[in-house]
């Protein structure tokens, strides 16, 4: 890896969040969920408490990517109707 945090096989997106950002379990809780409500990735940093100088980072920006990905991949393979 170039960059960044590698996210550890097997290891929750809440862990990978929180060690990556070095914040409390919480505070990434609060930005995922907000993440998902399809909050922009500052308005998940204001939600989950986390500095706003922050918001820029590449690794907030990679990890909102990230999951996007996997959660348009898991909404695709659920169905509309999930």
């Amino acid at each position: 890896m170039e960059r960044g945090v590698e996210k550890r096989e097997g290891e929750r997106w809440g862990d990978y969040v929180a060690r990556g950002l070095d914040v409390s379990d919480g505070q990434a809780e609060a930005f995922l969920e907000a993440l998902d409500e399809n909050r922009s990735v500052e308005d998940a940093c204001a939600v989950a408490g986390i500095s706003p100088d922050r918001a820029g980072g590449e690794m907030l920006q990679d990890v909102a990517r990230a999951i996007g990905r996997v959660l348009g991949s898991l909404r695709s393979s659920i169905g509309p109707d999930a």
